[in-house]
């Protein structure tokens, strides 16, 4: 099918658009509307990868000084007499004249590190001759922010009747319990913190009160975090009824917006109605005063949690501390946390935070269980150097972000980042690099490039390429991706990235390119949200999305997009991508233009393969529910006035700007802004339904949409090499260009880790 512009008189267009919104509506929903019945019953194997993985090669470690735990910082800091600590190391590597050098090396043997934040300033930089590199060498190297706990100093909860006496009989034979202000560990208040509000849209910043902070103190054991005690167990409450929604932001949706809402103190907040069991259940609770909610409110992709305002038993009303941003719905999902009388299973803990007590339910191998309490409030690495390498080293144990670099041409490659709290490794500044390092259990995101120029368009060239993510975003749970990029001119590839409740690459800014990952099992507890996501901008352009491949995303009821330009985003080539078992939309653009979707493979779309709409030119024309592109009123205008637009070299590297007006008297022309002109071509769908997509009225008469090839999925096993065992390469690809001649195929051998 082909769509190309044509001059419209601005008499004649509305007339096609009421055309085609009919022939569009019938097309979608006859064709579109069960897309359950058709599609639950085929399901396409998962991909196989095969990538040629190879372990990054480690030669003769020879150091220029040495670091052992036997060691003395009063030392020369050679291999026959290391240092104790690698800030020791770090004076030593200052004080080193680099002239004539090819490089410096500190040596890190194997063990375990205490190290509340190793901190390096532009003094400890090397040079592009001489860079300056830590490295481990004879097995695992720690550097921990935490405290290594011992079973043998915990005893029995019975020991401490105030606390046993909340437990149930099971609880009371299983919780054991750490007094942490006695020797050894000797800990305070100020070491393991108090409960502050989590959550990406929490609004505890508007209420008076000690409420915004960093994250208390986590325990993890064996590698996996610890949950606070909580009900349930797993899985969320829903509320009986909702008595009455508060002075949020947004508490009618997408509009009215509160102005100056962030200005206002002590919002009235929501009052719900719960139901006879779970009343009486709370009442059970001997007080409420450090219980906590968390919940989304009302969107799955807006977390928050609050304090519990108030509860009353015979009315069975209960109110969160902090009005809801977005509003309130009954059926919000949510659950208490920090309630002592709840620590009834394997895998929570509760902490008396006014006496130091420590509580858990022990594992079945507790004796020799591997057990950490986080406790560092700063990044463990804390780096302004330049040309600085840090390679293969176990990071963990802060209750903020693990590493965290601001400056030019470092790397960070071959390490554990783990059981932490905000992100794994943040990086700002040009010609940085992350590469094969493994992700998990972190509390926010995995990794965040950011650098480059936005009015000149140099490019930051930092790389995040070939990381194991997987398990990531804990605590906060959503919009915690594993890659960030931002800025300008950044690289995200060759990551593999699994298991997650949300996004798992997000970016924004210009010029960025991501290509060649690896990303399954994300979005698990989000049906607004993609895999690949990025969103809201008329300015965000140059942005390259090729060769990836994303599949079997979302859980249960949740189900998700595969790539999602987001609410207008424009200017985004996205090509060459293999996307599979997608259970909503595979790709989906919300209303933007000058994107190119081209030569994607998309095999079983839950909802639609493809799904574009006009909401821009809704919101510009009809003042429409996306708010953000009304004229007079919507930032994205402001965005794009404010930004380098019309600048010679903005409109030499997007020529597309100098061929679009702002000038609403043109709006029956595909240049007119808000209209959704984009180019569809060349790519390949097997659906069951042999559906391209649902495609708008107006983006059908301003796109180019054509050379796109619909099959059946009986035909997969004549396009694909061996698509029942998850082998998608193509069989015949001149047959295939017969239909679509610009169709280029996929370089399956190259996605995922290459290596580590």
């Amino acid at each position: 099918m082909k769509r190309k512009q044509t001059k419209l008189h601005s008499f004649i267009l509305p007339v096609i658009l009421a055309i085609v919104m009919v022939f569009t509506t019938c097309y979608n929903e006859v064709k579109g509307g069960i897309v359950g019945f058709f599609n639950r019953d085929y399901i396409a194997s998962a991909p196989l990868i095969q990538t040629d993985k190879k372990d990054a090669q480690e030669g003769e470690v020879i150091g220029d000084f040495y670091v052992s735990t036997n060691g003395d910082d009063e030392n020369s800091g050679t291999n026959d007499a290391p240092f104790r600590t690698v800030e020791r190391a770090a004076e030593a590597v200052r004080n080193t004249d680099k002239t004539g050098r090819d490089g410096i090396t500190v040596c890190i043997e194997a063990g375990e590190y205490r190290i509340s934040s190793l901190k390096l300033t532009k003094e400890d930089s090397g040079t592009a001759d001489c860079p300056i590199t830590y490295r481990s060498y004879n097995g695992e190297v720690v550097f921990n922010g935490g405290a290594t706990l011992n079973a043998d100093d915990f005893s029995s909860v019975r020991n401490y009747p105030e606390i046993a006496q909340k437990l149930t009989d099971e609880a009371k034979e299983n919780v054991v319990v750490l007094d942490l202000t006695k020797a050894p560990y000797s800990l305070s208040k100020d070491d393991w913190g108090k409960i502050y509000a989590v959550g990406s849209y929490h609004t505890a910043a508007n209420y008076d009160g000690d409420y915004v902070g960093p994250l208390y103190c986590e325990l993890f054991v064996n590698d996996q975090r610890q949950t606070i005690a909580r009900y349930p167990d797993s899985g969320y409450l829903q509320f009986e009824e909702v008595v009455k929604t508060g002075l949020g932001r947004e508490s009618g949706g997408s509009k009215p917006i509160v102005e100056n809402w962030y200005e206002i103190r002590n919002p009235e907040t929501d009052i719900y109605r719960v139901d006879a069991e779970l009343a009486e259940r709370i009442a059970g609770w001997e007080n409420l005063d450090d219980v906590w909610m968390f919940g989304y409110w009302m969107y799955d992709w807006a977390d928050a949690s609050s304090p519990v305002g108030y509860f009353n038993a015979e009315t069975r009303e209960i109110s969160p501390k902090f009005v809801s941003l977005f509003g309130t719905k009954p059926e919000a999902p949510y659950y208490f946390f920090n309630v002592p009388e709840e620590l009834s299973t394997e895998g929570e803990w509760y902490l008396d935070r006014e006496n130091g007590l420590l509580c858990f339910w022990k594992p079945a191998d507790f004796e020799s269980a591997k057990i950490d309490l986080s406790l560092s409030l700063e990044s463990i690495i804390n780096s302004e150097a330049d040309y600085v390498i840090f390679d293969g080293f176990t990071v963990k144990g802060t209750r903020g972000d693990a590493i965290t670099i601001t400056a030019d041409n470092n790397t960070v490659k071959n390490c554990l980042i783990k059981n932490v709290a905000g992100n794994a490794l943040v990086m700002t500044g040009s010609n940085n690099l992350a590469s094969c390092n493994e992700i998990t259990r972190t509390g926010k995101g995995g990794i965040i490039l950011s650098g480059g120029d936005a009015n000149t368009l140099t490019p930051g060239n930092s790389i995040a390429e070939n990381n194991y993510i997987h398990d990531w975003s804990e605590i906060y749970q959503t919009y915690q991706p594993a890659v960030t990029l931002e800025g300008v001119g950044n690289i995200c590839a060759h990551n593999e990235i699994f298991n997650a409740p949300h996004e798992a690459i997000a970016y924004k800014g210009n010029n960025h390119i991501v290509e060649y990952n690896l990303v399954h099992d994300v979005c698990l507890l989000s049906d607004d949200a993609g895999a690949i996501y990025s969103g809201r901008s008329w300015t965000n352009y140059g942005n390259i999305i090729r060769y990836n491949c994303i599949y079997d995303l979302g859980s249960g009821d949740h189900e998700p997009n595969g790539i999602y330009l987001d609410d207008a985003l424009s200017g985004q080539k996205v090509y060459g991508n293999l996307l599979i078992n997608i259970p909503r939309n595979a790709i989906l653009v919300g209303g933007g233009r000058d994107n190119l979707i081209d030569g994607n493979v998309i095999v079983n779309a839950g909802l639609y393969p493809l799904y574009i709409d006009e909401r821009a030119r809704d919101a510009a024309l009809n003042e429409g529910w996306f708010t953000h592109a009304h004229i007079g009123s919507g930032d994205m205008w402001d965005v794009l006035y404010a930004s380098p637009w019309q600048s010679e070299i903005w409109q030499t590297a997007f020529p597309e700007y100098g061929m679009v007006t702002d000038d609403v008297s043109k709006s029956d022309s595909a240049s007119y802004i808000p209209n959704p002109a984009n180019t569809v071509t060349n790519n390949l769908i097997i659906d069951k339904r042999d559906l391209i997509g649902r495609l708008e009225p107006s983006v059908i008469i301003f796109s180019e949409i054509e050379d796109n090839a619909i099959y059946a999925p009986r035909k997969a096993d004549k396009i694909f090499v061996d698509a029942e065992n998850g082998d998608y390469r193509i069989k015949d690809i001149e047959k295939i260009r017969k239909t679509m001649p610009g169709f280029e195929e996929i370089p399956l051998d190259k996605i995922g880790r290459t290596v580590g």
